[in-house]
């Protein structure tokens, strides 16, 4: 049985990818405003300005150490609205109007929005099953300098990646550091899921890797707290970092959202990124059981070792604006693949989100998703045929 859904929203919401809002520390949360703001609450009548709150910028330069093993200066970290502010800075400081960027062939849906926004000319790299295919990034850029139209900056979420779920292993990191390197082009790392790895080594960051002026990194607290706190950041030396700075004309990130983040975080980071981390693994296994149980004989799908996304790839006969339609009917919501295509292709893949779902809904859910395949197959194996297994499907 599936739990009541709200009014707004679809009953199985495999669609935006959000934590599950039993993780969020709403308790503990109103403890740490009550005790920030009566200790520095008389400093929020003053703007934030261009660097955001010191206290969540080092709960942010902690996070990066632990993480990768590196220490980033305070100064090089600045807070931005999301991790989706520092992508607008990006392309408003680098994204000329019909030059080249060069992304990975699928990737996020809002990165694609803003840079298409900016008129740039998307150039996709194809991935594997270790993400960016670091051969054919040479062959593109090497290409692009050919034909007098050098890369502006190369965009890649190298850690559980967006919607394939893949991870760039450290070796190919490197190789992709050395090509950039080659050609001259400066890496955007967008790093927003690397708290949420469930199985294998950590995998140090590409900006940890790296040589100063050779990346900018994007982080989010969206993907362990909620989008709804607005809170993201990016590290970059003072070359790459002031470049951005030139083009923020907001005021400044909410002090008074970064002083409650950061007072909570301060004491429980860790301790809450584990539960998350153990709720999306817990879930990652449920839709693998699910999937393999009612799609597993028309659809394959990625493996991912942490994130949020799982990638799904559909039988070749089906008509994916029939099955929007039908899902849409069945109360799943899903992202399109043409959603995370670089080049707008309608391509036979589903995004699905594990994060926000209920656990307990994520069987029906795909049971559902799973009918509504077989009936958009156009081929012998459709044409609205009966589900293999009735009590799956």
């Amino acid at each position: 049985m599936a739990t009541q859904a709200k009014d707004d929203e679809p009953r199985f919401n495999f669609g935006a990818g959000m934590p599950d809002p039993k993780t969020f520390p709403s308790r503990d949360l109103a403890v740490a405003a009550a005790r920030v703001i009566e200790r520095e609450g008389s400093s929020l009548v003053r703007y934030p300005g261009n660097w955001g709150y010191p206290g969540l910028r080092e709960v942010a330069r902690e996070r990066f150490h632990r993480n990768h093993g590196v220490e980033v200066g305070i100064d090089d970290i600045v807070l931005g609205n999301g991790s989706m502010q520092p992508i607008n800075l990006v392309a408003a400081a680098w994204a000329k109007a019909g030059a080249p960027v060069v992304v990975e062939e699928f990737t996020y849906s809002g990165t694609l929005g803003v840079f298409r926004h900016h008129q740039v000319d998307l150039v996709s790299i194809p991935l594997d099953e270790q993400g960016m295919r670091t051969d054919a990034l040479d062959t593109a850029l090497q290409r692009l300098r050919q034909a007098g139209t050098p890369a502006q900056f190369i965009y890649t979420i190298a850690s559980h990646q967006n919607p394939s779920g893949t991870t760039l292993p450290v070796e190919r990191r490197r190789e992709l550091l050395e090509v950039a390197a080659k050609h001259e082009v400066v890496i955007v790392e967008d790093d927003c899921y690397a708290d949420l790895r469930y199985r294998g080594a950590e995998v140090p960051s590409i900006y940890a890797l790296a040589e100063p002026g050779q990346v900018l990194y994007i982080g989010s607290f969206s993907k362990i707290l909620g989008p709804g706190a607005r809170l993201g950041y990016f590290i970059a030396p003072p070359v790459l970092r002031d470049q951005l700075l030139a083009h923020r004309s907001d005021g400044g990130t909410s002090s008074l959202a970064a002083m409650i983040v950061a007072e909570y975080l301060q004491g429980h980071m860790w301790s809450h990124i584990a539960e998350v981390k153990a709720l999306m693994a817990s879930k990652l296994m449920t839709l693998h059981g699910a999937l393999d149980e009612c799609v597993g004989d028309i659809c394959s799908w990625t493996r991912p070792t942490g994130g949020l996304f799982q990638w799904l790839k559909l039988p070749d006969d089906v008509d994916t604006d029939q099955l929007q339609t039908l899902v849409a009917r069945q109360g799943i919501a899903c992202g399109s693949g043409r959603s995370f295509d670089a080049q707008d292709r309608d391509i036979a893949y589903l995004r699905l989100a594990f994060g926000y779902i209920d656990q307990a809904d994520i069987m029906e859910g795909v049971a559902r998703l799973g009918d509504s395949i077989r009936k958009s197959q156009t081929g012998a194996a459709g044409n609205g045929a009966e589900p293999r297994d009735a009590a799956c499907c």
